[in-house]
Parts: C-alpha cells; structure tokens; sequence
C-alpha cells in the first residue's frame, strides 16, 4: 500500500486480505478444506476490536446449566473470568460473557442451518444474571439483557432462494456467511438481505462489526451467584460469613 491509495482502495485490499486469511484464493480445493473452526477463529481474530475474544467451547450458567459444544464463540474480553481452558484449546465461558455465536459447517442448507439454531437455543436458553456496578465511581443499575447473536459459517451455498426460504423457517438464525456463495442477514424487522458472492465476506465483516457496535458492553456478570455453586463457607449475596 501506498499514500496514493484511496479509502476504497484500502477497503478492497482489507477484503482480499480476508479471503487470503481463509485461503480462499488456494489453487488447490483440496488445500482450502471445509473452512474448520480454527480457520474461521483466526479470520475473527484478525479483524474483531481486541475488547472480544474468539473460542470455541461451552457456555454455562450460574444454575449449573451447560450449553451444547459451540464451534465459534465470541465473548468479552476484559470483563469475563476465564474458569477453565481446555488442552484442546476449548473454553467454558459464562452466560453474560457472550456476544455471539456461530456454528461451522461445509454448505448452508436446511439441515445445517436448523442444526445451527438447536446449537444457538442451547446458549440463548441459558440464565443470565445483570449486575450494578460503578462507573468513574458512580453506582450505575444493572443493564438490559441484550441478544446473543447467532449464525452459520460455511464455504458453499444451496441457491439464494433456498436459502431465505430456510432463514425466514428457522427464525432466530441472524447471519448467515457462504463465503464462496452469499451473506445472508435478517434485520430486526425480519427482513431477509441477501448479498451477491463477491460482496460475500466484506458484507459479513461489516454487518457482524456493526450488530457488535449495536450491543455494546455486555450486562455486568453478578458473580455472587456463581459463587454460590462452589462456596460453602462464605455467603456473597449476604456479604456474610457462614459458619461451618
């Protein structure tokens, strides 16, 4: 890159950028694979704010409650306590850490997008708590709840059709990113945009920025009731201590 570039020159250097970090530009199919979760972790990773992480693993409650194995995880960063990281690189991440979740497949068609949306219930069923905290020393109330976004990332696509078609039947399926086909993405109206194969990657890195932006920081996590599940000498919803 240099001085002379334009904005747009930037953006579309950013785009091939992203295909290159998926290895969509391989001559060789058998070299690109099925575009696994680590491929599609790192890819989040090089463009997502360093305020979120990116994981896969499980998410789990203060009622003891677990989510199914999720292939892609994104949390926050700063605010969330890291209870276990497994050796195979995998997290258990509390319920109010998440911001979003997608699950990894080779094609998006009806099978996988239901199968996406049992896996995106799994953490949107889970309990959450919202906490007071304070802010630049002033108590501020415990925050609304926001969505957890969910979706499906895939290399190949059914036809755009199909493909609206399964999104407005499984409702609860935000995005969905064919980078060799489409990105498809439900509005808060409900309506279904469908964007053209060369716009489909830089279309899900700015729809996924700006759905983040939208949420900000998620709820403060009440961390008094997770304690609950493994303290029995102290009280911290009750400040406390309880004798033995």
């Amino acid at each position: 890159m240099n001085k002379d570039m334009t904005i747009s020159d930037v953006l579309c250097y950013k785009t091939e950028e992203l295909r290159r970090s998926l290895g969509l530009d391989l001559p060789h199919p058998t070299s690109q694979g099925d575009l696994g979760e680590d491929a599609w972790i790192s890819f989040l990773e090089s463009f997502l704010p360093r305020r979120y992480a990116v994981s896969k693993g499980f998410v789990f409650d203060s009622h003891g409650r677990i989510s199914d194995q999720i292939d892609i995880i994104i949390y926050d960063r700063h605010h969330s306590p890291l209870i276990l990281k497994t050796p195979n690189n995998e997290r258990y991440v509390t319920a109010e850490s998440v911001y979003a979740v997608f699950e990894v497949k080779p094609e998006a068609n009806e099978g996988n997008i239901r199968y996406a949306l049992d896996k995106i219930n799994s953490v949107r069923n889970l309990h959450r708590t919202s906490r007071e905290m304070i802010a630049s020393g002033k108590p501020v109330g415990a925050r609304k709840l926001t969505r957890i976004i969910g979706g499906l990332l895939t290399k190949d696509s059914i036809s755009e059709e199909g493909i609206r078609e399964h999104i407005e039947a499984y409702d609860g399926v935000d995005m969905v990113c064919a980078t060799c086909a489409m990105t498809a993405f439900r509005r808060s109206s409900g309506e279904i945009e469908i964007s053209d194969e060369p716009e489909a990657l830089p279309a899900f890195f700015y729809l996924l920025l700006d759905e983040l932006y939208k949420l900000g920081t998620v709820a403060a996590i009440d961390i008094r009731e997770y304690a609950g599940l493994a303290l029995k000498s102290f009280n911290l919803t009750g400040g406390q201590h309880v004798a033995k």
